[in-house]
């Protein structure tokens, strides 16, 4: 036998050469096919085969072998899944029985079958899935994610991501749960693959972060998936976000409670988690298995109210306590039996019923409630208009406040807590409203913003103009620097705008950097100031704590003139500020200048008795005291504040802020009777003298010292280092958020608007410059806190553009009316609340519930734009036999209505009598009569009427097209399908040539206004539109108050078809507008297309 044959015979009957495995006739096959095919699939079957060999019986491994063939011949691409096969078959036959292997194998080959992608990825995960699956749920496992595969690419790809995250599920899962999360995904594959795919990996990170729960929420998602599978996104990313951090023991009863509604029709399962796990994690622990024994009750009568109820508790529980709340939710069941949707109202706290009880159970009061009574009581005490809103809106505008419960004023608004709920009974709560509002109203009555630093002070000998600026001193030391030699004092030097004496006569000092701040040279670089306020404060070097010392002396001023003018509030304000001093700090934790700062907020706030200082320090604070009792006498301005202010730093800045033990303070003697301090002499205060020559002494903004002694400025700088760094006093709560400088700003602006302003002329424009600048100057903007924070610079532009925009709405010129975009805010909701100028809240009916929604809808009042004349020339030529048909029908009538009033201040015509008399007195040197016109007023007659128009997108319908069917002209209630209906309606309008439903309205007016004139009845033009509850829009065209100009015919043109019809508001704000006016008889015209269509609001409704 020749070597070759030889050879043969070794591959054919098995190999002496232990590196070969022994042949046999599959497996040789197997290698001869396997040749044909990419490199791969042959390395992996011989690296496999090797491994295999004598591990596996000689049976066992052909037929294992000849699966590798079968897969391998499937299709063009099944090679791909042999490779994988191959490779995967040494680690599964270590965990699997050879029954059990080749029963793996031969699945495998049956995937390969229908796609070799499922095989593939089967192979793939078999290794570490078969650590965790039992042998007999092989062939389960693969018809569980065989079962999403339907033939195409996307269905292909879930099922391959199922048979990969298989090892990593089971390790939370159950197999029992991981079939029942493939029939999930099988069910929600049917309408979506990218839903199912979405759900597949959310499902891998949630189920091991609520083990436990896993089969309950999956339970949960197929009924989604069933019923609303849109939402299964949302229903997982819920889970990850409110499920995983709620305890396992209320993890359950939750999951159960969203499954019971969802089986029910409740689509928002994920907003049940969501809201259920925040309430949940809100409420005690304690209380958390009964609140979901309320919820279930709800469940049991009304389903859909029971998510309104969960949404809604925290912000019961805010007012009431919890056993209240258990009341008001079992009148709540009560009504769910009358319907769904009074149920829904009750507990989204939309109907009366749910207010009045939630009232009578709770002792909290909020704004929203109480804000006309606010309003009339501040506007009586001002004499003013004022708005009030809730302080977080404030503090939502990011343009210097910051605290949304504090209340606070800027001069034209009063901010206030949206609820108060410090007492156990309404009165006294409501009676801490009106403290807050009386303080608030008190900055604006008596002045805190209309500082002028050049108007002298009652009660002190003024120090404002004789003191230099901290940055005047700054450019004087440039100055002085440029032109490097020494300036010689002047006989009078300039400080700001004043002129004084030589201060050679207070100081002594010659070398004052002060005097030579103003040379002639300099005086064009004076800084410039955007309120006198920012003047005021630019004397300080300290700011900081100059703004908390003026604060102080100006609440306290504030308060000093609440109790003398109205002593009826006084009971209630000592309640709260004696509240206010047992919340204050102790001042034997501060340092020695704070503690001081601490000792005049206590003063201020009444304290008498007990009150501990440093002993070092004694002096100083009966000076302090001193001063807050000259400033709350009656004759004290804001301007006092301002001169107390100068004095008491003065006495501060002097006293290190250093660390005091509790040996180191004593009790203050109370003050003693003194007539001065009512006389508010204040000439043993302080002397002036040395106020004088402190402030031109001390430190410009960049660190140099005002004085001539080196060795002395070094003494203080190395006793300054031994300091605490100076913090703010803790605010009073009643007195809120105090901010002079961009108060004054925005109040100046206001005021300029109404004309309150006109005295000082008009304000320059301002610049983004100037703005920073009193923004970096300005301590009350905390710009130093913001910019330590993380992306400070980023929050500090958004101020600055904020404010901007702010100033620029205020700004007179930009105030003119342009019609925007419409909001849209979805239906549901709660009940609004009417803070901007000119908007106004009315109920609407509710006809399912049978009631009213309180403060439902919104009206945005404005006037109608300007037109042009055209059209009311034209209709009136056009129908001119028409006009006088009109005009002889209202005539027959005037000889009964009209009589002659003589000798009026403002009339049709001059009474020819009167001006002849007139005449005759100016020439005789008297003073002559002013009254000298006369009308044809109406002494029997007393009617007003007002005309509503339909301004809708439906009255560009032409007159002929109004048979057809309403349904054809209703607005949807989709957002998106609305403003596609309103362009076609709109586009068709503009091919038109004919008449339209407005254009008669509008012809109808026009009539009616020329002959109306005739008659002399009091008469308003309205029109009316919107789109939504929150928009809708009440267009005055003449005001019923109004007299009729060339402007009128000028808006009756700007008429025009606009958004939807939501009826009942504007009626109830038009008869709203007729009560306010006397007249005996008034009259509501509604002139429409009798469509009412707006989003969530029909003629079913109405």
């Amino acid at each position: 036998m020749t070597e070759s044959g030889k050879g043969q015979d070794r591959i054919l009957n098995g190999s002496e050469d232990p590196e070969i495995p022994a042949a046999t006739p599959a497996t040789e096959l197997a290698r001869q096919e396997l040749a044909g095919f990419p490199a791969t699939v042959l390395e992996r079957y011989e690296d496999a085969l090797e491994k295999l060999t004598g591990r596996l019986a000689d049976e066992t491994c052909q037929q294992w072998a000849s699966e590798g063939l079968e897969i391998v011949s499937k299709t063009v691409r099944s090679w791909e899944a042999a490779a994988e096969f191959f490779e995967a078959s040494v680690a599964v036959q270590r965990q699997l029985p050879s029954g059990q292997f080749l029963k793996w194998a031969k699945t495998g080959t049956s995937l390969c079958a229908d796609s070799p992608s499922l095989a593939v990825a089967y192979f793939k995960s078999s290794p570490k899935a078969m650590l965790r699956l039992r042998p007999r749920y092989i062939d389960d496992w693969a018809n569980v994610c065989r079962a999403l595969y339907r033939g195409t690419w996307k269905s292909s790809a879930l099922s391959c991501r199922l048979f990969e995250a298989t090892p990593m599920l089971l390790e939370t899962l159950s197999f029992e749960e991981f079939c029942h999360f493939g029939e999930f995904l099988e069910v929600l594959s049917r309408r979506s693959y990218d839903q199912a795919g979405d759900a597949l990996g959310a499902g891998t990170d949630l189920f091991p972060k609520i083990s436990g729960d896993v089969d309950r929420f999956i339970n949960l998602a197929q009924i989604v998936a069933e019923k609303s599978w849109r939402e299964t996104t949302a229903l997982f990313d819920s889970a990850t976000a409110s499920l995983v951090e709620l305890g396992s023991q209320h993890r359950a009863p939750l999951i159960t409670l969203a499954r019971r509604l969802a089986i029910t029709g409740v689509s928002d399962a994920a907003g049940v988690l969501k809201d259920g796990a925040n309430t949940l994690n809100r409420v005690p622990t304690e209380t958390r298995d009964r609140l979901l024994e309320m919820t279930d009750g709800i469940a049991a009568v009304s389903a859909p109210a029971a998510p309104e109820f969960l949404r809604i508790v925290p912000g019961v529980l805010e007012r009431v306590t919890f056993e209240q709340m258990v009341q008001w939710q079992s009148e709540g069941i009560r009504a769910a039996r009358d319907s769904d949707e009074a149920a829904i109202s009750y507990f989204k706290l939309e109907s009366a019923r749910s207010q009045e009880m939630l009232d009578s159970l709770s002792s909290s009061i909020e704004l929203s409630r109480v804000r006309e009574i606010i309003l009339m009581y501040c506007m009586a005490l001002t004499g003013r208009s004022i708005d009030i809103q809730a302080a977080q809106q404030l503090a939502d505008k990011n343009i210097g406040w910051f605290q949304g419960e504090l209340p606070t004023t800027e001069g034209t608004t009063i901010y206030m807590p949206s609820v108060i709920n410090r007492y156990t009974t309404k009165d006294e709560n409501f009676g801490f409203f009106k403290v807050i509002s009386t303080h608030q109203v008190g900055h604006i009555e008596f002045g805190s913003f209309t500082f002028d630093f050049a108007v002298p002070s009652n009660l002190f000998d003024d120090l404002r103009p004789r003191l230099p600026g901290a940055r005047e001193l700054q450019v004087a030391r440039a100055a002085d620097e440029a032109a490097e030699k020494k300036v010689q004092l002047p006989e009078s030097v300039t400080f700001g705008h004043e002129t004084h004496a030589d201060p050679e006569s207070m100081s002594g000092d010659h070398s004052a950097p002060a005097a030579q701040a103003e040379s002639s040279s300099s005086e064009s670089q004076k800084p410039e100031f955007l309120t006198d306020m920012s003047r005021f404060f630019d004397l300080f070097h300290e700011r900081r704590l100059a703004l908390d010392v003026f604060t102080v002396l100006e609440s306290s001023r504030v308060d000093g003139h609440v109790a003398h003018l109205y002593p009826g509030i006084t009971a209630m304000y000592d309640i709260v500020r004696s509240a206010a001093l047992e919340s204050r700090p102790n001042v034997t934790d501060l340092p020695a200048r704070e503690a001081l700062v601490e000792f005049m907020v206590r003063v201020s706030l009444g304290q008498v008795d007990d009150m501990l200082v440093p002993s070092e320090h004694k002096d100083a604070a009966r000076k302090l005291r001193r001063l807050i009792r000259i400033v709350t006498t009656v004759d004290a301005s804001v301007e006092d504040a301002a001169e107390a202010a100068i004095r008491a730093y003065s006495i501060l800045i002097d006293i290190k802020n250093e660390e005091l033990d509790d040996d180191d303070f004593e009790q203050l003697e109370p003050e003693e009777d003194d007539d001065s301090a009512d006389s508010g002499d204040d000439e043993d205060v302080v002397d002036a003298e040395n106020v004088i020559q402190q402030f031109m002494g001390q430190p410009s903004p960049d660190g140099e010292s005002g004085g001539d002694s080196d060795e002395g400025q070094d003494d203080q700088e190395f006793d300054r280092e031994s300091e605490e760094d100076y913090s703010s006093p803790q605010e009073v709560d009643y007195r809120g958020e105090f901010k002079p400088e961009l108060s004054q700003l925005l109040s100046q602006l206001q005021l300029m608007e109404s004309g309150e302003f006109s005295e000082t002329g008009e304000m320059e424009p301002i610049t983004q410059e100037q703005l920073e600048e009193m923004m970096k100057n300005a301590p009350e903007m905390e710009l130093e806190q913001i910019e330590g924070e993380e992306n400070g610079d980023q929050k500090a532009s958004e101020m600055l553009e904020n404010l901007m925009k702010e100033l620029q709405k205020r700004d007179p010129e930009n105030r003119q009316f342009q019609p925007g975009p419409m909001q849209h805010v979805d239906e549901d909701g709660g009940p609004l609340t009417a803070t901007e100028p000119d908007t106004y809240t009315y109920p609407e009916w509710d006809f399912r519930a049978n009631e009213y929604k309180p403060d439902w809808c919104m009206i945005h009042e404005k006037v109608m734009t300007d037109g042009e004349p055209n059209f009311f020339r034209e209709t009136l030529a056009d129908n001119a036999s028409l006009v006088a048909q009109i005009k002889r029908q209202f005539e027959l009538v005037i000889p009964e209505m009209y009589r002659k009033q003589k000798r009026l201040e403002d009339g049709e015509e001059h009474d020819l009598d009167a001006v002849l008399e007139a005449v005759i007195d100016l020439r005789a040197g008297v003073s002559p009569e002013e009254k000298l016109y006369w009308r044809r007023n109406k002494n029997e007659r007393s009617v007003a009427v007002a005309f509503l128009l339909d301004m809708s997108a439906s009255t560009a319908e032409a007159i002929d097209e109004a048979k057809k069917p309403s349904d054809d002209w209703g607005a949807p209630d989709d957002p998106v399908e609305y403003m596609v209906w309103l362009r076609s309606r709109r586009s068709e309008g503009m091919r038109r040539t004919y008449k339209r439903i407005v254009d008669v309205e509008k012809e109808g007016i026009t009539l009616l206004v020329n002959s109306l004139e005739t008659l002399g009845d009091t008469y308003g033009i309205f029109g009316f539109s919107g789109y939504g509850r929150e928009n809708v829009e009440f267009y005055t065209i003449k005001d019923l108050d109004e007299r009729f100009t060339e402007i009128v015919p000028r808006r009756i043109d700007r008429i025009a078809p606009l958004h939807a019809t939501r009826m009942g508001p504007a009626i109830r704000h038009t008869v709203t507008k007729l009560a306010e006016v006397d007249a005996r008889s008034r009259f509501l015209f509604l002139i429409s297309d009798g469509r009412p269509q707006d989003r969530g609001y029909s003629r079913e409704g109405v």
